[in-house]
């Protein structure tokens, strides 16, 4: 190693990001978190516009990380030029860094923007590229697809979360020499137990209970898992869907819902309730890595997913789960809920196969990874 060279221990890391919401912001806490434990100097950079509470309440009790305050919209116009300048002041006041690590689109393309004045290797994750979205409108679709060929050279390296969102990068124009990917990972237990969760849920025991996290938005297609579970609540009403989540799509979603076939929960840690689901679903028209998906491997669920970016790392057909085809019908994926539903000895060893893969799916792996990304590119 050269004397310049940053060793694992003394790297210093920024971390930027605009969104605390959703996985970015749990991957940054958890990034932080974990690069602090390894010894790493780290400062995190976050918008205060959209930072949620929860997500500044977590990172002001990471120990060994410092807090910034940026100006970050999200929006994309001229302030964009005085956010760009901003977090050129912020980086330079409380750097150099060796490694500058910015999380999805706005907070990727200012840092790639900055000038090369600024020392350190650029490291981008786009927690899904927003032309992921199937039914993004051509125009935008070029658009922000020639965003991110143009800044593609202007990162060191673009980690992607999941192998289709690396896929979906090739297909970009990114290069695979700046490429790597590195799976979304989450900490063992932390459940609440089964009884618990069911309380909460208030069912009865021999209720086959399908699950369904997330935001109530188009991405997620709520009124398709709805109309899926109205089918199969109609051939076995022991079937009820519980849904955790809120969103411009709630009102259609409890309109839409059968009598007694849903369960509105509005918003709950999947941790309180995993335990209680016997199966867990996901409608979702695209994504890159969902944490819902890993935490149901951690629960031990089987999984019901259509096939979007991170379910191939996450869901084995026939071996923990069942995965239907992104235009699935709401009667394909019903019949699939049927399956499982009406098959506890295939649910257990479902079950069984989530487990296993859990445990290649931690955050301890992916902060690893992260870390040998940032020195491989110290070293370039």
């Amino acid at each position: 190693m050269s004397r310049d060279e940053p060793s694992r221990e003394a790297l210093r890391v920024a971390i930027v990001l605009e969104t605390s919401g959703g996985g970015s912001g749990r991957h940054a806490l958890d990034l932080a978190g974990g690069l602090a434990q390894r010894g790493c100097d780290v400062t995190v950079i976050y918008a205060t516009a959209r930072a949620e509470p929860g997500f500044v309440t977590a990172l002001e009790a990471l120990d060994g990380v410092r807090t910034v305050k940026a100006a970050m919209h999200r929006s994309v116009g001229l302030h964009d030029a005085r956010d760009l300048l901003a977090l050129g002041r912020l980086l330079a006041a409380h750097g150099p860094f060796d490694v500058t690590h910015a999380h999805s689109s706005k907070a990727g393309a200012l840092l790639r923007l900055l000038p090369r004045r600024f020392t350190g290797k650029r490291i981008y994750t786009p927690h899904a590229f927003r032309t992921m979205d199937p039914e993004l409108r051509l125009p935008l679709s070029y658009l922000y697809g020639g965003i991110e060929r143009l800044l593609g050279p202007r990162a060191d390296r673009v980690i992607a979360v999941s192998s289709a969102e690396a896929d979906h990068a090739r297909a970009l124009g990114l290069s695979d020499r700046r490429l790597r990917t590195v799976v979304n990972g989450v900490r063992p237990g932390g459940f609440a137990s089964r009884a618990e969760a069911r309380a909460l849920i208030d069912v009865p025991d021999d209720t086959v209970v399908v699950g369904f996290i997330g935001r109530l938005a188009r991405q997620k297609d709520p009124l398709r898992f709805i109309d899926a579970l109205n089918i199969a609540h109609q051939k076995n009403p022991k079937i009820l869907g519980v849904i955790a989540g809120d969103g411009e799509l709630m009102d259609a979603a409890c309109a839409a819902a059968a009598p007694g076939a849903a369960r509105f929960l509005g918003f709950v840690s999947g941790m309180a309730i995993f335990q209680g689901f016997d199966l867990f679903a996901m409608t979702s028209r695209y994504e890159a890595m969902p944490y819902t998906l890993l935490e149901a491997l951690q629960a031990g669920l089987p999984i019901v997913s259509t096939e979007v970016g991170g379910v191939p790392e996450t869901v084995e057909p026939n071996s923990n789960g069942v995965v239907v085809s992104l235009d699935a019908t709401p009667e394909e994926f019903a019949e699939a809920l049927l399956s499982l539903a009406s098959d506890e000895g295939r649910r257990a060893a479902f079950a069984d196969a989530s487990r296993a893969l859990a445990q290649e799916r931690t955050v301890d792996r992916m902060v690893d990874e992260t870390i040998t990304i940032y020195l491989e590119a110290s070293r370039a």
